[in-house]
């Protein structure tokens, strides 16, 4: 399977220090995938330590991020390594914060177990660590979730543990919260070819190159999800208006134009979106709703 011996740095004083590996895989992806596992080059030294890197969601972010741990982990057991090369240094620990899954078992929303992921990270990690932070704060406000991120890696920044980080918070660098060209800090991309052609579907390369993801392909994403043509259509849309500042125009009842309906049948809807809370509803609000409804079947029949 190609592996081979790593080299271990027993010293965080030289200029080697970190994780250098080329051409890394993902041992156990490689071995599940019909065509050839896209290699990708790992470079945490001395003068950048953290690793942030963006794209969409299926362009391989998460394989790469669980692939420095896996490799760095098989490097300490005295394993080779699926790579052409690789240098590492001596790690104390690993720790993994991945997307939490929420349990009955547990009190907490799913963000409450990103943070307290997170807090435990904090406060364990020393200049000799591995981190890897996976797609932290997708469970509340995007504001929140960004706050949060770019604090802590500010913090790990001080620490000068090495960590690896993926996020579809493309706002950190849109608004100058972190530099691209900040110091200790490398920006990379998980490469996708987007089609000229609305007709086809954007192609992951999952290759990672320097520089930030335009953005996180959610519509093509959704497209290779299968989500209705007619959705797809109607969130084109509504990006397009948010993008251009223009106020999003709402589906209209009254209009032929948008949609074919009867006069009972805009009636009915007229009526149950103008009461706040059906829950809190009257009994007499209740007999006009199924009087009305009645009457749609009626004119259906």
């Amino acid at each position: 399977m190609n592996f081979v011996r790593p080299k271990i740095l027993n010293s965080y004083q030289n200029s080697h220090q970190g994780y250098h590996i080329k051409n890394g895989r993902h041992p156990l992806q490689q071995l599940i995938i019909d065509d050839g596992f896209i290699p990708n080059d790992t470079i945490l030294g001395s003068d950048k330590y953290i690793n942030i890197v963006t794209g969409p969601n299926f362009s391989g972010k998460s394989c790469y991020t669980r692939q420095v741990g896996v490799l760095v982990y098989l490097a300490h057991i005295g394993s080779f390594l699926p790579c052409d090369e690789a240098s590492i240094s001596i790690t104390d620990q690993i720790i993994a914060h991945m997307s939490s899954v929420e349990t009955s078992a547990v009190p907490q929303s799913s963000f409450q177990l990103d943070l307290t992921k997170m807090a435990m990270l904090l406060r364990r990690i020393t200049p000799r660590s591995l981190v890897l932070i996976d797609e932290f704060g997708k469970g509340t406000a995007p504001s929140s979730g960004i706050a949060v991120l770019t604090a802590a890696l500010k913090q790990i920044s001080s620490i000068k543990c090495r960590a690896i980080c993926t996020t579809h918070f493309l706002e950190i660098f849109s608004l100058k919260l972190l530099d691209d060209n900040i110091k200790n800090i490398l920006v990379s991309q998980m490469v996708v070819h987007f089609p000229d052609s609305e007709d086809d579907n954007a192609v992951p390369l999952f290759k990672l190159e320097d520089g930030v993801a335009n953005s996180s392909a959610g519509i093509h994403c959704a497209k290779l999800a299968g989500v209705d043509t007619a959705i797809i259509d109607r969130a084109n849309k509504i990006i397009s208006t948010l993008k251009s500042g223009v106020p999003i125009r709402p589906v209209l009842l009254n209009s032929t134009s948008e949609l074919s309906l009867c006069k009972s049948s805009k009636s009915l809807i007229s009526f149950f979106l103008e009461l706040g809370s059906w829950s809190n509803s009257s009994k007499k609000e209740i007999q006009q709703l199924q009087e009305k409804i009645a009457h749609q079947i009626q004119d259906v029949l």
